[in-house]
């Protein structure tokens, strides 16, 4: 075996053990019934799918411990139990374990979801390391309010209990209600309560630890989710200060420690850590981001924290295989978490345990699935997740003769799936590779943190192994649809980018996204995407001073991407807001490097003439002003056309048209992949 130490068992207690290593972290999915419930719904299909593709434990994250239907897993009453029972079986019958994480937001709610923003201690924005809409003023908790808390957490407990959870694990990080004690940043209290020492800070959790154990079953888990350190404000849990917590955690009862951590600031990482070097780390991070980029950056504080605890010890951040199997090694830690990587595949365990890595659909860390935070949980290359019987691959009951036009994300995931389902698939693409933009994408976003070639590699790896017919350099005309008699056609060949008609835009001066995609196409396949962009360091055929017609995803990622190679950059959008498509994850870091860095964001603001000096450009107050550069890239969403589809709607009698085929609002890789898994489970 490959990864004999991820694939050996480990007992939590007698009664509780775990078949393997793999253990899928606490998020939220927003995918429970209205009412809070979890029978038959679709946070259930979710969970008992990642426990059949081989996890040895799912921790359902956001169980709610006082009413707010419509969001999170309901525990806050006993009606719910019998269908916690039913999600439990579900779980437990492919041998994996189920825990609860109960939630409350403390000091970290979202007033506008209707949640009271207590804390340790009353804080005003002023006294706050953050900003609205990631913190807002709170007030302290009363005696009596912290007695309330503690009974609708052991009450909680008591529910997974009766309800058939293995375990519970007491949500202590992330900026939420119990953190805000064992966190200084947050707790300035001076009674009991207070942070004065480790006994006082964590006196909330110890007596929650004291009657829980009383009244749930002896078998019954409790661990602890904390962090390991904290970073960007005064008072942050240090690395000692967490191991004295650990050690106090342990001493409680804790059964397990889950190694999280937290970071505060203008533009803070709350709970990912790789989303931190976007677009650069602050300086107070660089140190450790320069040792660890993202990949497996709990691990420092899981073994500081393991040598110092003899419960199993978790950690999690961007793991893989690999780097799993030395962490387990090396001892830094004991059970390895795995969250976005078993959304974007939940039959990662058992693929690697079979020796297919190359089937795994790896997470590129786009942040879909945190954007919105208020809406159903997504992700970008699982658009199954959540979904799992609406998106049923099962064999189509009727075999047909499909045609697919356009060999980017979106063909390439209806040919794959249509495939699957026992059509007969042929894929058309009108250039000399499969994979549309991908790689220039890839170029432009860079690889180390949001990696979108994982996908490509995916697809054409899949396409290989089903053998679907790819046409390569074939241009698709309605006289060769006729000829080759499709049942149906899906039409997935991108539309065209946006290019203002104005004077001077076919000036050698003017890039647009269809001249970079020629421009690039031969270097891409000589250097790859990683090497390219490390390359356009040393040369890049653009002026030193660049305005960006263009403020949505297409021009913000254009504009990091020329900042960071020592261009001067003006983003131009005729619309009040920019931005759009980027999710808020990133958009959160964007907006203080741009200020930062010193690229203007001209909104409201129309493009009129570019000339030899630069770009005209009038604002919405009719004030006309020239913009001095030596290039102009155009960088604006993309245009539907849908003459061709429509054309042959009277002929054929099945026509799809998915991805950016359908425009602007639907023209990056989230949207291709959903649309390409819908028609191809649809056909």
């Amino acid at each position: 075996m490959k990864y004999p130490k991820l694939f050996s068992p480990i007992a939590l207690s007698p009664a509780c053990v775990l078949k393997n290593r793999i253990v899928k972290t606490g998020q939220s999915t927003w995918r429970w019934n209205q009412d809070g419930s979890a029978q038959d719904s679709a946070g259930e299909d979710l969970y008992e799918n990642i426990a059949r593709g081989g996890a040895a434990a799912v921790i359902i994250g956001g169980c709610a411990i006082e009413d707010t239907p419509g969001i999170y897993l309901g525990l806050w009453d006993d009606k719910f139990i019998p269908g916690l029972r039913h999600l439990a079986d579900k779980v437990h019958k492919y041998d994996c374990r189920i825990f609860a994480q109960f939630h409350h937001s403390g000091p970290a709610a979202w007033p506008r979801l209707g949640a009271l923003p207590i804390s340790s201690s009353s804080l005003g924005l002023d006294e706050i390391p953050m900003k609205p809409p990631l913190a807002n003023p709170c007030r302290e908790m009363t005696l009596e309010e912290i007695r309330e808390k503690q009974r609708q957490i052991v009450e909680a407990c008591v529910r997974a209990d009766q309800g058939g959870f293995d375990g519970m694990e007491i949500h202590v990080a992330h900026g939420y209600l119990l953190n805000s004690f064992v966190s200084r940043v947050w707790n300035h209290r001076t009674d009991e309560y207070g942070a004065q020492n480790v006994e006082n800070r964590t006196r909330i959790v110890r007596e929650i630890f004291e009657e829980a154990r009383r009244r749930c079953r002896p078998g019954f888990v409790l661990g602890v989710r904390m962090n390991g350190r904290e970073y960007g404000a005064d008072g942050a849990i240090t690395l000692e200060e967490a191991v004295e917590n650990a050690r106090a955690f342990e001493a409680m009862g804790a059964q397990f420690i889950n190694v999280a951590g937290y970071g505060y600031g203008e533009a803070p990482f709350r709970y990912c850590p790789d989303y931190f070097p976007y677009p650069d780390p602050e300086d107070f991070m660089k140190p450790y981001m320069e040792a660890y980029r993202g990949k497996g950056l709990w691990t420092d504080s899981a073994s500081r924290i393991k040598k110092a605890v003899s419960v199993p010890v978790i950690t999690a951040g961007r793991m893989n295989e690999d780097l799993a199997e030395k962490i387990l090694e090396d001892g830094d830690a004991d059970i390895i978490g795995i969250g976005r990587g078993l959304w974007a595949d939940p039959e990662m365990p058992r693929k690697i345990l079979e020796g297919r890595p190359e089937d795994i659909v790896r997470c590129t860390r786009c942040a879909s699935c945190e954007d919105p935070v208020t809406q159903p949980r997504i992700c970008r290359v699982n658009p199954s997740l959540g979904r799992e019987k609406e998106m049923d691959m099962s064999p189509a009951a009727t075999k047909k003769k499909v045609m697919v036009i356009g060999g980017g994300p979106a063909g390439m995931e209806a040919a794959r799936v249509a495939a699957l389902r026992g059509h007969e698939v042929t894929l058309y693409e009108k250039t000399g590779a499969l994979g549309g933009r991908i790689r220039l994408a890839s170029m432009i976003k860079g690889c180390e943190v949001e990696n979108v070639m994982p996908i490509y590699d995916y697809l054409t790896t899949q396409l290989r192994k089903i053998a679907v017919t790819v046409k390569l350099n074939t241009t698709v005309t309605r006289e060769l649809v006729l000829r080759e008699k499709p049942d149906a056609v899906v039409i997935a060949a991108s539309s065209e980018y946006a290019i203002p008609e104005i004077p001077g835009i076919h000036s050698s001066k003017v890039f647009t996204i269809k001249g970079l995609s020629r421009l690039a196409a031969l270097p891409l396949r000589l250097f790859g995407p990683e090497l390219l962009a490390k390359l356009s360091h040393i040369f890049l055929p653009v002026g030193k001073r660049v305005v960006v017609l263009g403020g949505q995803i297409e021009g913000v990622q254009g504009a990091v991407f020329l900042k960071k190679r020592g261009r001067d950059v003006t983003i131009v959008e005729e619309g009040e807001n920019w931005g759009a498509g980027i999710p808020e994850r990133y958009f959160q870091r964007i907006g203080p490097w741009f200020r930062r860095k010193n690229i203007r964001v001209l909104t409201g603001t129309k493009a009129e003439e570019i000339t030899k000096e630069g770009v005209r450009v009038r604002s919405a107050d009719g004030k006309v002003s020239v913009l001095s550069c030596d290039s102009v890239m155009v960088l604006m969403p993309q245009v539907a056309s849908h003459a061709f589809a429509e054309s042959l709607k009277s002929v054929i009698g099945e026509v799809h048209e998915i991805g950016s085929a359908l425009g602007a609002d639907n023209g990056l890789l989230k949207h291709a992949l959903h649309d390409g898994r819908a028609v191809g489970c649809r056909i």
